[in-house]
């Protein structure tokens, strides 16, 4: 299976053929950033790493004074791969581990104040996050004939994605609030617990 950024690529070429600029320009207008870090280095990368594997393949083009560019366009090979990572991130399992996770589970390893500060942070983030991606989802809404059904339902999703993450450090944080101490167990004792209860 391909990267995220690699099958985002193929799947803007399997559009149209273009030059890595524009590439780059429509991956920042899909407000990619927010939810895969990458910097344009790491575009320019991942589309020559494509092209080694013949993925996709590139010309030439010179336009009036301006400088010569390449124009990248998929290959049958390409169109395969692409179809199979889709295939694969469709049927992903949406619980699949997450740094977000992973910080819960060991938080415990941080002091209580400290937590807090840092879920009310993230918190603001998110809630900052939520206002524009409502208002983008909303003005798209209004005019649903300029943008395709599939990028109205992927800003949905981050939505929902964004939703969950603000109920869960709220109740994170309403936890913490009532608690003495962060806690009595140690997070991996809970599969201890489990194998107890099975015999």
């Amino acid at each position: 299976m391909l990267s995220k950024l690699a099958t985002l690529i193929l799947g803007i070429l399997a559009e149209q053929e273009r030059n890595p600029y524009d590439i780059t320009k429509m991956l920042s207008e899909l407000q990619t950033k927010k939810w895969l870090p990458l910097a344009d280095s790491t575009v320019y990368a991942t589309i020559n790493n494509l092209k080694k594997r013949n993925l996709i393949t590139g010309r030439m083009e010179k336009s009036g004074n301006l400088p010569e560019k390449t124009i990248y366009s998929i290959t049958a090979e390409g169109e395969y791969e692409l179809q199979s990572s889709i295939t694969s991130f469709l049927e992903e399992d949406a619980s699949n581990s997450s740094g977000f996770d992973i910080g819960i589970l060991l938080m415990y390893n941080l002091s209580k104040p400290e937590i807090l500060i840092k879920l009310k942070k993230k918190l603001e983030r998110l809630e900052s996050n939520s206002y524009n991606l409502r208002k983008q989802i909303l003005n798209l809404e209004m005019d649903a004939s300029k943008v395709a059904f599939t990028s109205l339902a992927m800003l949905k999703h981050r939505m929902h994605l964004i939703e969950a993450e603000m109920k869960t450090i709220r109740e994170l944080i309403k936890e913490l609030n009532v608690r003495n101490t962060i806690s009595e167990l140690s997070p991996f004792d809970m599969r201890m617990l489990q194998s107890i209860s099975q015999q």
